[in-house]
């Protein structure tokens, strides 16, 4: 259903403010289901089979407690992600640059609509940075913030489609929040891959220099391009947005930005880290 308020401007603007999903009053279910299967997923998949039969004992007994929590977040984390990416693209990328609404079906003659899957896949998003927090032994403040931010957004734009009677920018405020995590997800799951080779070829000093720089360019890149789409879009519809929004927006889109830079950074000393070693390494042979 559409609003034909013009044909200028994004078709999100045209979007009637209305319930995403019918599903979406039941999205801690959905949450609560979506923990149990990730759990039992790191319990009886990670932990017992992929783990221990894909890589070598040489590798894993080198590990600290704490980095083995983090190589199988590395593991969590990736895998979310690219289920994300495939569950996600369709719906987002109809709504944002075709013709669907959030009940447009996802196929033809289905009863499942497209906002029903961006609320499983918020869902799912939300877990995984859940699990990151409760899992992993240490995690860096910048990390910390951006995580909280993540589900806060993640819940607070799934609450506000639920009262859009007295929200006017819900529908609005929810798409946003998925282009935000469109960029988030595509933005980690190189460094996700990148940590995991990390741990697995970590004599290739100059195999994971190159892969570090690759890393942080991305990152880059991704926040660059990140900023000029959410702000297009944050400003095209900025007669849509309530006050606090206004407000709050730039300031979450700050958050998100500053950890991906920090991820940067730390992918910027790693790869000179990984440089040093190589050429060492290439003068002491």
């Amino acid at each position: 259903m559409h609003q034909h308020a013009g044909s200028h401007g994004p078709h999100l603007a045209q979007l009637v403010n209305q319930l995403v999903s019918q599903i979406a009053p039941f999205s801690g279910l959905i949450l609560t289901i979506a923990a149990c299967i990730l759990a039992a997923i790191r319990i009886y998949l990670l932990d017992l089979v992929v783990i221990p039969k894909f890589y070598s004992p040489r590798v894993l007994k080198d590990l600290t407690d704490a980095q083995l929590r983090s190589f199988v977040n590395h593991h969590v984390a990736a895998g979310s992600k690219i289920l994300l990416i495939i569950v996600t693209a369709y719906p987002l990328l109809a709504i944002l640059v075709g013709y669907g609404t959030p009940h447009t079906p996802f196929s033809p003659g289905s009863s499942t609509t497209l906002g029903d899957v961006l609320i499983v896949s918020s869902q799912i998003f939300t877990v995984m940075y859940i699990f990151e927090l409760f899992y992993r032994d240490n995690i860096s403040p910048i990390s910390f913030a951006h995580h909280v931010g993540a589900i806060i957004i993640a819940q607070s734009a799934i609450a506000m489609s639920i009262d859009f009677d007295h929200q006017s920018d819900a529908v609005y405020e929810f798409i946003l929040c998925f282009i935000w995590g469109t960029f988030d997800v595509l933005a980690e799951l190189w460094p996700h891959i990148a940590m995991i080779i990390y741990r697995t070829h970590n004599s290739k000093h100059g195999l994971l220099s190159r892969l570090f720089y690759t890393t942080m360019a991305l990152e880059l890149v991704g926040t660059t391009v990140e900023t000029v789409v959410v702000m297009w879009l944050f400003g095209s519809l900025w007669d849509k947005w309530s006050l606090s929004l206004k407000i709050v927006t730039p300031f979450l889109h700050f958050l998100f930005s500053a950890a991906q830079l920090w991820g940067a950074w730390i992918f910027y000393k790693l790869a000179k880290d990984q440089r040093l070693r190589h050429v060492q390494g290439a003068k002491n042979s």
